[in-house]
């Protein structure tokens, strides 16, 4: 089956926007911020088209004023015409979120890291991967029409993508198993399963996180630094790191960060990948980043400009 995996800033907006401009008959998109102007008219052609274009997004993102549905970003989805939900309770409770990130349509499905907004696609550093295997399709939407109608999803077999809630176990068995680990992730997090599968690691992992990491990840950084893990610190005048990528001889990208809400209480979804091509270029990218980023915590703070720290609250964050 075809997958590509697409990296930003560099490849853009525009594989979000073919992929809606392709499909004939659904279009399903779920997102934690939704608000890029070229996917919002894209979406509303979909309308246009009589596609069933269908929009689910958190009703409290962090940084955004408003609930239940009343924040400005909803009311902009709404003017495209397509039916718009808030997602459902379970994930609209406190420390609780609908944080996944893909599209689905009859024809390919995307899952990635990248909230659909502007610096998404300008400033910050992500993954993504559009796909027409049909288990992936059908697999997505099976969640998305269970969301959006506020059912269950149910536990069918996910070979390769990787749902929360419920998904601390499935992304420490992926650590586990692989040998050497790059790793760019915006959160260190506060999960423990996954802070011993990484600490068990030591010496096989390097790990990038932004500069504007939490103290509670300091914390947890200065832990993993003593079992051997190579860490640095991505300034935000450089790229703002909210990946979530983990890469060895395959690959996971998804929306999932460390944390014990994101694997176990979130609406998130990842893939795990694998072939030559699609490992090499992550690879490549990440020794990039390495190259980019700092050892020092005090250093890449001095580093980030005002202009780009903007971007890791409203728009960048979770």
């Amino acid at each position: 089956m075809s997958y590509k995996v697409y990296v930003e800033p560099d490849d853009g907006v525009k594989p979000f926007v073919n992929l809606i401009k392709k499909a004939r008959r659904f279009v399903y998109i779920n997102s934690y911020l939704l608000d890029e102007p070229e996917i919002l008219k894209a979406i509303s052609d979909a309308v246009k088209r009589k596609v069933d274009t269908r929009l689910m997004v958190d009703g409290r993102p962090y940084g955004i004023n408003g609930s239940d549905g009343t924040h400005a970003e909803i009311d902009n989805l709404r003017k495209t015409g397509a039916k718009v939900k808030v997602a459902p309770e379970r994930f609209e409770k406190p420390n609780v979120f609908d944080h996944a990130k893909y599209m689905v349509s009859e024809r390919q499905a995307e899952v990635g890291t990248p909230n659909f907004t502007e610096a998404a696609f300008s400033s910050n550093r992500e993954y993504f991967t559009i796909t027409s295997d049909k288990k992936i399709i059908k697999s997505l939407k099976t969640i998305f029409l269970a969301d959006f109608e506020n059912k269950a999803a149910g536990e069918m077999p996910r070979k390769y993508l990787i749902v929360s809630p419920g998904s601390e176990k499935a992304l420490g068995d992926f650590i586990s198993r692989e040998r050497k680990l790059l790793i760019e992730t915006e959160e260190m997090g506060d999960d423990k399963e996954i802070l011993k599968v990484l600490m068990d690691k030591g010496r096989k992992v390097k790990l990038i996180v932004p500069s504007s990491i939490s103290s509670t990840d300091i914390d947890d950084i200065k832990q993993l630094k003593k079992h051997g893990v190579k860490v640095k610190y991505m300034p935000a005048n450089k790229l703002y790191m909210h990946a979530k990528m983990i890469a060895g001889k395959k690959i996971f990208i998804g929306s999932e960060n460390f944390t014990r809400s994101s694997l176990n209480r979130n609406r998130e979804t990842g893939i795990i990948l694998s072939g030559l091509l699609k490992t090499s270029r992550l690879k490549n990218t990440f020794a990039s980043d390495w190259r980019k980023a700092r050892k020092s915590l005090k250093l890449a703070r001095a580093t980030t400009s005002s202009k780009n720290k903007r971007y890791g609250v409203k728009k960048a964050a979770k």
